[in-house]
């Protein structure tokens, strides 16, 4: 083979070399990044705000609005309550004062007041005086007829012209005393005499006493029990 024609061969074969060479060492261009369409990312993000819409209104209803309804319930029933524990309270308070006062009352007036006992001692002490012999009649009855409400000195000048004794037998006690009303029992023996004949009867007297302006007990009736 001719030279010129070798040189030929070789000239070619070179350049295609080359050309493989530098195919092979060619480098990959980067991919341009094509963004995605724009409405459906407008479509997606409205769906995520939806979705989180969506939960915030469901946590609102199941937890924040019942507790702060159950809150609003509670403080109303706490301020119900709390009322009607100040118009209780408020009652009670009014009794207690009322109560106090008439407390008070009945220690002012009781210190103003004779003792009720006292002045059925003193009435039966002039029914023993006016009627013990020697003693002076007319004038006893009518000192006992004025411990009386209403009684009239020829009543009792009635009552007792044939008592010659009186005699307690127990001493006059208070049964119960609220405010100007009193209410004590005594035990007696009254001796009568009769057709030259004497006559004892055991008695347990009553009497109901009412305190006048002046605080004086006065008898306002009574009731006996013979024995």
């Amino acid at each position: 083979m001719p030279t010129s024609e070798k040189f030929f061969y070789k000239t070619i074969l070179l350049i295609a070399l080359v050309f493989v060479l530098q195919s092979c060492g060619k480098k990959e261009e980067p991919q341009t990044f094509v963004p995605p369409n724009q409405d459906s990312i407008i479509n997606k993000e409205k769906e995520r705000l939806e979705r989180e819409e969506f939960e915030r209104l469901k946590n609102l209803q199941n937890g924040f609005t019942d507790s702060s309804a159950l809150r609003t319930d509670s403080l109303n029933t706490m301020s119900i309550d709390s009322l009607n524990a100040k118009t209780d309270t408020s009652k009670v308070t009014n009794k207690i004062a009322d109560k106090k006062k008439f407390v008070q009352k009945e220690k002012e007036l009781n210190k103003r007041l004779d003792n009720p006992k006292s002045a059925i001692t003193d009435y039966i002490e002039l029914l023993q005086r006016g009627t013990t012999s020697g003693g002076n009649f007319d004038q006893n009855m009518k000192k006992a007829s004025e411990l009386w409400q209403s009684a009239s000195s020829d009543r009792f000048k009635a009552n007792y012209k044939n008592t010659t004794k009186i005699t307690v037998l127990e001493e006059p006690k208070v049964i119960s005393q609220k405010g100007n009303e009193a209410v004590v029992e005594v035990k007696i023996k009254k001796t009568d005499k009769k057709n030259d004949k004497t006559e004892d009867i055991e008695m347990t007297v009553k009497y109901n006493l009412v305190a006048d302006g002046k605080g004086k007990w006065k008898i306002k009736n009574n009731t006996v029990v013979k024995k």
